[in-house]
């Protein structure tokens, strides 16, 4: 499968690890709840415990903690 430029891709190690590349801004976060916006206009949230950005850029986020839910909402096709 080839993936579009600007796509997202979304790696979950266990509950405690998750990578989201092409982020364009964090919406909302605090240490239960994550909400981003991707370039191409998904919104991904995640809901935990403890959870912390360990890693932010123009590349994506990467989420440490508890993972106990993500939800996606939007455009990517």
């Amino acid at each position: 499968m080839e993936l579009k430029p600007r796509s997202s891709q979304i790696v979950i190690c266990g509950n405690t690890y998750l990578e989201v590349e092409n982020c364009s801004r964090i919406m909302e976060y605090n240490d239960i709840y994550l909400k981003v916006k991707t370039f191409s206009g998904m919104v991904i949230e995640i809901w935990g415990t403890g959870l912390l950005l360990s890693d932010y850029n123009t590349e994506g986020i990467a989420v440490r903690g508890k993972i106990t839910s993500v939800e996606l909402h939007g455009k990517e096709e």
